[in-house]
């Protein structure tokens, strides 16, 4: 154990690194074999084989101090690192769904890869070799993967992805600390080497750090799922029913305070009973997402589109006349006629819908007589022949 001996807190920290990468592999591999949800989150299993490959090679490199040495031992060990460190960036790149062209920065850390192992295996272990060309390597991609982080995230995560960031680029000036001590002090030994110990620290820094706030990103990021899909319909990526009423509850309070018109629209799809039929309900499916994505090209921002049944839509025009309502139901009913939808099959299909809509009584709006009216409406314009519009009156009992 003499080697230990005078490495004594490098080979604690050898260890503990060891340790720690090893127990947050086994957490990320966990949650993305356990967790069905955290599965679908790209990115996971790489971090969880990240933290493998740091674990790996933190052991090897501990191996002397059991007597356990083999040929190229430094190396091999060095390459694990490496490896975990070029699996963190694509998993962070796998994560932020960056494109392809965003991964140049692996050819570079490859080919420094290749450089380190051919000087090892000609020239034989030097540690020095090993320090300078592996230290470049990590921090070159240590800093992509800081990058990434700092800039890739602009939702609820920033903070703890700009967080990780931070650590990361600190991580890598300790690599490029320790890369031009080494440089400015080529007849140096490993006895002599005075960043060792503090670069095994930083590192274990990184890893307490980066670990936990990895996991408070997936927090974030299922938080934030799960509050889209209780807002939002899963086929449409439109709002659902939930919203519209909230939304349109809420509009009806503030036109009666303000004494502003507003109008509500239902638009339902003709005769998709037929099409589910004929063509199957995934052609059934492309067309409701079609007729969504028509609607809204044809809407203003300010204006709520929702699905809120099954082949049903509901728009709340917050501020509009009769006139404005009537043209904006005109328009959406033109805008899904026209509209070519093309099928798997190479053939194209055509819809038509019907639409009711009722305008507020400015100043004695009710939100419920008002959808009761645009139904009454929409059911008028199935009647009357389908591909129509027609406008409904609040009954006079329903008003208040």
């Amino acid at each position: 154990m003499e080697w230990l001996g005078k490495l004594a807190h490098a080979g604690t920290l050898l260890i503990v690194n060891a340790l720690l990468a090893a127990l947050s592999s086994a957490i990320f591999l966990a949650l993305h074999l356990t967790q069905r949800k955290v599965r679908r989150v790209r990115g996971v299993l790489l971090w969880g084989l990240s933290y493998a490959a740091f674990a790996a090679g933190f052991a090897v490199l501990f191996l002397p101090a059991f007597h356990i040495d083999f040929a190229r031992l430094g190396l091999v060990g060095n390459l694990l690192i490496d490896a975990g460190a070029v699996l963190g960036y694509l998993a962070v790149h796998a994560y932020l769904e960056q494109p392809a062209r965003k991964l140049w920065v692996l050819w570079p850390v490859a080919a420094i890869g290749i450089a380190e192992a051919a000087c090892v295996l000609v020239q034989g272990e030097n540690y020095r070799v090993m320090v300078v060309l592996g230290g470049v390597l990590r921090g070159l991609i240590t800093v992509a993967t800081g990058l990434a982080l700092w800039r890739g995230v602009t939702d609820s995560r920033r903070v703890a992805a700009r967080l990780a960031a931070l650590f990361y680029f600190l991580w890598a000036f300790m690599l490029l600390y320790r890369v031009a001590w080494w440089m400015l002090h080529p007849a140096a030994n490993v006895s002599q080497e005075p960043t060792s110990t503090f670069g095994l620290l930083s590192r274990l820094i990184l890893t307490w750090v980066v670990t936990p706030s990895f996991l408070w990103m997936l927090t974030r990021q299922l938080d934030d799922e799960l509050i889209r899909h209780a807002h939002e319909d899963p086929l449409t990526g439109i709002a659902n029913r939930r919203v519209m009423w909230e939304h349109g509850e809420r509009r009806v309070a503030n036109a009666n305070r303000d004494e502003t018109a507003m109008a509500v629209l239902m638009i339902d799809t003709d005769h998709f009973k037929a099409i589910n039929d004929r063509w199957g309900h995934d052609v059934g499916d492309q067309v409701l997402v079609a007729i969504a994505d028509t609607l809204k090209r044809h809407l203003r921002e300010e204006n709520l589109l929702a699905r809120v049944g099954g082949e049903e839509f509901m728009v709340l025009v917050r501020r509009g006349d009769a006139a404005m309502a009537g043209e904006i139901a005109e328009r959406l009913r033109s805008a899904v006629e026209n509209h070519a939808i093309a099928l798997p099959s190479g053939e194209t299909l055509r819809c038509t819908a019907s639409i009711g809509y009722c305008v507020a009584i400015p100043g004695d709006a009710n939100w419920r007589a008002m959808v009761v009216a645009a139904d009454r409406a929409l059911y008028a314009a199935k009647q009357q022949g389908r591909n129509r519009v027609v406008r409904g009156e609040v009954a006079g009992a329903e008003t208040g």
